[in-house]
């Protein structure tokens, strides 16, 4: 029995259902959530790494420090769990990271092409433009350093040749901002195709940056 059952079973929840909505396949990305112990510095409970996640039991759901050292579980954490804990430390907004390989993001992402304001809801609920992080080997500290770097405020960035994060305050939101993104990473595709995307007005977008930023505050 752990004081973090309930959370650890709410991360292996959002990992299938990223499964389910194909978001994911197989063991690949991987989610966290941040912990917040009463009487100490922040945990995350995190994803194992290479392990499918319908195979996975609660207890299979790893927590660690912000240095990476183990505190629960018995199976090794992402190789990626660093590059959350660097998220943690740069957005103390943030209760959740998920990182995923959908298609349509990961193909902006492997074009190193930047996913612009072409819908309201990419401004009111991410922040505006999801940019591309530059490369970083998965796993790496430089790779933790661009994800920053290329999130900054906002709730998501695509990593260049590789997939795309998102966070939020809690799981259900980080879920969400993975959907949309997507969501919207297809409309851009295929709105490329037929020759013409427009964006939505700057003015607009300015506005709707407003609303974005009360909804989570002043940052």
């Amino acid at each position: 029995m752990s004081i973090w059952d309930a959370e650890r079973r709410s991360v292996l929840q959002t990992a299938q259902q990223l499964l389910r909505k194909g978001l994911v396949s197989g063991s690949s990305g991987n989610v966290s959530m941040r912990l917040r112990p009463p009487d100490g510095a922040d945990l995350l409970a995190v994803t194992p790494s290479r392990r499918r996640y319908e195979e996975l039991q609660p207890q299979d759901i790893a927590v660690i420090d912000f240095e990476g050292e183990p505190v629960e579980g018995e199976l090794i954490p992402s190789i990626e769990s660093m590059m959350h804990v660097a998220i943690y430390r740069v957005r103390p907004d943030v209760g959740a990271v998920i990182h995923n390989h959908s298609v349509y993001a990961s193909v902006l992402a492997v074009a190193r092409l930047d996913l612009p304001p072409i819908i309201d809801e990419l401004v009111t609920y991410v922040g505006g433009e999801v940019k591309v992080a530059d490369y970083g080997f998965p796993g790496s500290e430089e790779l933790a350093e661009n994800a920053c770097a290329g999130l900054g405020e906002r709730n998501a960035v695509l990593l260049a040749n590789h997939g795309v994060i998102a966070v939020g305050a809690d799981l259900a939101e980080a879920l969400s901002v993975s959907e949309l993104v997507e969501r919207a990473a297809m409309i851009y595709v295929y709105a490329s195709l037929l020759g013409k995307v427009s964006l939505l007005p700057s003015d607009v977008v300015e506005a709707e940056k407003g609303f974005f930023r009360m909804l989570h505050g002043a940052k």
